[in-house]
């Protein structure tokens, strides 16, 4: 089942502090626009500097992430994240 995730109030800082975990994670995140698929974890993503807005479409959590990761877990994590340098999931 895949996930769709909106943020809103994403300052280009909170932005690439999400790159950074993810990197950290083994996603990378090249631009500000694409898609990923590295280490089961699926998804695209679309991010608006100027609007402060970031769209993951798609976000699948496999084999062999799913080890260790659930969907429900990289959601919270990406959303504390965003919530502490001041973004807020849209509902």
């Amino acid at each position: 089942m895949s996930r769709r995730l909106q943020y809103t109030g994403v300052k280009p800082e909170a932005f690439d502090q999400l790159k950074d975990r993810l990197q950290q994670m083994g996603l990378s995140l090249q631009a500000n626009s694409g898609s990923f698929n590295e280490k089961g974890v699926s998804g695209n993503y679309n991010y608006d500097p100027g609007a402060e807005t970031l769209d993951i479409d798609e976000l699948k959590v496999g084999f062999p992430a799913s080890m260790m990761l659930s969907a429900d877990s990289l959601q919270q994590r990406m959303t504390e994240l965003i919530v502490q340098h001041g973004g807020r999931p849209l509902a």
